[in-house]
């Protein structure tokens, strides 16, 4: 039996997720702050993966390479694939999702999850998401440069019109679709790190 007290940490999100406010401009987005339970978020930090160690996966050489990524469902750390199972994937978390505003719940999705620890010079240019992405939610852990290192809603001709902030716990939801234009800025500060969780347009 798991020695993490995964329901209550699930009720906590899901009650950030179903009193949320969807943001319409310049697109469809959610930002939550106090995403997870403050016990959880704590336990998250002190589970964070050793990167020189644990590392799972590296971004494809046309894309920036001072990022580090940890796969949780794929990963050596018990405490991961259960944060995965019991928050990410969760039917109940994905019920509180798609019952935002503009959304609907058609069963499970598919995810894909990853920890990330950006480096010097991280960034990532202006685009939108894949087609094979419904939504994407990010939150974030720690940055030693402060809140301007969040990610920002441009248009498409990269003109920033909102940056999110970069709190710890704050996190933001965006749907994916040819509107989302977003961007990072290369970073200048040594660390940063977030949980990212994605689903899919596929449904289990």
């Amino acid at each position: 039996m798991s020695a993490f007290s995964w329901e209550k940490y699930r009720k906590y999100t899901v009650a950030k997720l179903q009193h949320s406010e969807v943001l319409w401009e310049p697109y469809w987005h959610v930002v939550l702050e106090d995403t997870l339970h403050p016990e959880l978020f704590e336990i998250c930090k002190q589970n964070w993966p050793d990167m020189a160690s644990h590392q799972t996966r590296k971004n494809p050489l046309e894309f920036n390479q001072n990022r580090a990524i940890y796969i949780p469902e794929q990963g050596a750390i018990d405490f991961w694939q259960e944060y995965y199972l019991n928050i990410m994937e969760h039917t109940e978390i994905q019920q509180a999702v798609y019952g935002l505003q503009g959304l609907e719940y058609a069963g499970d999705r598919w995810t894909t999850s990853s920890l990330w620890e950006d480096y010097a010079g991280y960034g990532v240019h202006n685009h939108y998401d894949g087609h094979t992405m419904n939504l994407a939610w990010q939150v974030y852990m720690y940055c030693d440069g402060g809140e301007q290192w969040g990610t920002s809603l441009t248009d498409e001709h990269d003109n920033e019109i909102k940056r999110f902030p970069f709190r710890p716990n704050l996190s933001w939801i965006m749907r994916v679709d040819e509107f989302a234009w977003h961007r990072c800025d290369a970073i200048t500060c040594d660390i940063r790190q977030s949980i990212m969780i994605r689903y899919m347009n596929k449904f289990k």
